[in-house]
């Protein structure tokens, strides 16, 4: 019995070493990273590595390949970091069942590559949370960046008493967003594949896409200056295949956060009427 004890309790001392210095075995990781067991670590280890991953996609035998997965963090208020980045490449295959996906399954691509690479840190000096880098790359079809920034963060949102962290989440104000969106391809795709679907030519696809879009705005309930600087450059966003789209987005003062994500949700213009916005396009 005793010796039975003894090798249990090294073998769960030398898993233990193995994740600290991250030599699981592919199959070891690959279970770890599923079931999410090393969140509750967080605070105990200063970063989380993991290469060649294979986990399964939904209830399919298709796989996701994780080339890569880095998470480190820091900064701790308490027991929860005020400071995170998360960097991952993996291929993931495409769900034929999502409608939104389609365009994708009828260009014949099954399988997605994306990297993208997070990252967010408070400041306690002037209570200003940024998410930056924000950046998403589909392989093939588009990049997107953005940067999000929000003034007036207090120390108890990082509470794990949930109702302080939201009584003092009304202080939250927006700050300045940026986001810059990178055709890749995937203008192209969605152009094709609406010309499929009305068997008309792709010029006239592209044209009817971006009437369409002038249409939407056209329609509008509340008119808004800055939302037609918007449609104006995704109009030629449609029309210049590879090309950027830029949006500043500008408080034009004070903007509680909580606010502005609920007018999004019920009100977009509303919200959008709050900021100055710059709207570019470009190669």
């Amino acid at each position: 019995m005793q010796r039975c004890e003894a090798s249990r309790w090294k073998h769960r001392r030398a898993q233990s070493s193995c994740r600290r210095h991250g030599s699981l075995s592919k199959t070891a990781r690959s279970a770890n990273f599923r079931s999410k067991a090393w969140i509750p670590v967080l605070p105990r280890a200063p970063s989380r590595s993991d290469e060649g991953v294979v986990a399964p996609y939904k209830d399919t035998n298709k796989p996701i390949n994780i080339d890569t997965f880095n998470l480190d963090w820091g900064q701790f208020v308490g027991p929860i970091p005020s400071k995170a980045r998360l960097t991952a490449k993996l291929a993931t295959p495409i769900d034929a069942t999502n409608p939104a996906l389609q365009p994708l399954v009828a260009a014949g691509i099954d399988t997605a590559a994306v990297d993208f690479d997070l990252g967010a840190a408070w400041t306690e000096a002037s209570r200003t949370f940024v998410l930056d880098p924000m950046m998403v790359e589909l392989g093939g079809l588009l990049k997107a960046s953005a940067r999000v920034s929000l003034a007036n963060v207090p120390r108890g949102i990082f509470s794990l008493n949930p109702q302080q962290a939201t009584a003092v989440a009304a202080q939250i104000e927006a700050g300045t967003m940026e986001l810059a969106l990178r055709d890749t391809g995937g203008v192209d795709l969605v152009v094709a594949q609406y010309a499929r679907t009305q068997n008309v030519s792709p010029d006239t696809a592209r044209r009817t896409i971006i009437e369409n879009i002038k249409a939407s705005n056209a329609t509008t309930t509340t008119p808004n200056p800055d939302a037609a600087a918007i449609v104006g450059a995704l109009e030629r966003f449609i029309e210049t295949p590879r090309g950027t789209l830029t949006l500043k987005l500008t408080p034009r003062g004070k903007v509680p956060a909580m606010q502005l994500i609920q007018a999004l949700r019920t009100a977009p213009f509303v919200g959008l009427a709050q900021f100055q916005v710059e709207a570019s396009t470009g190669l």
